[in-house]
């Protein structure tokens, strides 16, 4: 049994008239809040993949040539841009970071056991179903944009590595990808951080609320509602 709670009536009575007036002044600012929360969301993704496109172009020799996969860049990027804020964009490089993990003790585990010489169509097909099945296999503890990425990294590893896996270390082929990712997720924290035309905070979002409503809604979270 849970137990009952007693709001004060005139916060009630005042929450009630603050929900009625906000949701029909909401009524006439949907639409302009829906096309300026998109407008933004595609400028900051614009932003994103206009970073990775230019360090990719005019970045520096050394860190070009650990850049080799950009369509993957690009689709992380866009995978953790898109629609978020900073802290679901920061989320986002953790879920890069262990799944970039994940792959790099998968591929080179299976890289060093059958070398990148005798990297068949078949020897990557069979590598790429176990270690797919290995990073799925954790169904509650890893996220499943974790897994997206995971996926991602290991087909370009072991496809690149049956182009020309024996002109390439063992290795080279999975911090390429590795690289590739990570700038990514780089380039999408700067999209964030970059005033456009300001940080996109979850905050900016609850201040949306009227003023009014802060203290009554306060009241109701504190006491459990």
């Amino acid at each position: 049994m849970h137990s009952q709670i007693n709001i004060p009536i005139h916060w009630s009575k005042k929450l009630e008239c603050v929900l009625a007036m906000s949701e029909t002044s909401s009524i006439t600012k949907t639409r302009s809040e829906v096309w300026r929360t998109r407008v933004g969301s595609a400028l900051r993704t614009t932003l994103a993949c206009t970073i990775a496109g230019c360090t990719y172009l005019y970045g520096p020799a050394p860190l070009r040539r650990y850049l080799t996969y950009p369509a993957f860049t690009y689709s992380t990027t866009l995978l953790i841009v898109s629609d978020a804020t900073l802290g679901d964009t920061l989320r986002g490089c953790w879920h890069v970071l262990c799944a970039s993990i994940q792959v790099m003790i998968l591929s080179l585990l299976a890289l060093h056991l059958v070398g990148p010489q005798n990297f068949t169509s078949l020897v990557a097909a069979l590598a790429m179903a176990v270690s797919a099945f290995l990073v799925a296999l954790p169904v509650e503890s890893t996220h499943l944009v974790t897994k997206q990425i995971a996926f991602g990294q290991l087909v370009n590893v072991y496809v690149r590595t049956v182009i020309d896996g024996a002109e390439e270390k063992v290795a080279m082929h999975t911090i390429h990808v590795v690289c590739s990712t990570a700038l990514g997720a780089v380039a999408a924290v700067l999209a964030m951080l970059l005033p456009c035309p300001s940080p996109r905070l979850a905050i900016s979002q609850v201040l949306t609320f009227p003023p009014s409503l802060y203290f009554p809604m306060c009241f109701l979270i504190f006491k459990g509602y």
